[in-house]
């Protein structure tokens, strides 16, 4: 649901009639959700031939995704310093407990992106 989201969204922010975007939306549901099953069934017959993917686990999967989604969206100076300050510092920050350098990271990331904004 979130690739289809970030997908979608850009269309229904971009000008003309918006009578029929909901099937741009579907659309993109569609063929996300068929992506997706493609996908499991080639990680089940080729997953076993790389034992090492078991180490990395989800947690790379989920980032991986989520920095696909990210950057295509990133069309502003404001908006990359934004992404490039918060993925900076939370690396940074990464050992502090309870994910708290995400969060400084967050933090960080937009305060930078309001400053920027405010003097472009």
């Amino acid at each position: 649901t979130d690739e289809s989201y970030a997908v979608a969204s850009q269309r229904y922010q971009s000008p003309g009639p918006v009578a029929n975007r909901h099937w741009y939306y579907l659309g993109s549901a569609v063929f996300m959700y068929g992506n997706w099953q493609l996908c499991t069934f080639i990680g089940i017959v080729t997953g076993t031939r790389f034992e090492a993917l078991a180490d990395w686990g989800l947690e790379f999967a989920m980032v991986v995704t989520f920095i696909g989604i990210v950057v295509p969206l990133l069309v502003t100076m404001p908006m990359m310093l934004c992404a490039v300050v918060a993925g900076t510092v939370s690396l940074a920050l990464r050992d502090l407990p309870n994910q708290l350098g995400l969060m400084v990271g967050a933090l960080a990331g937009m305060l930078v992106g309001l400053a920027a904004r405010r003097l472009s």
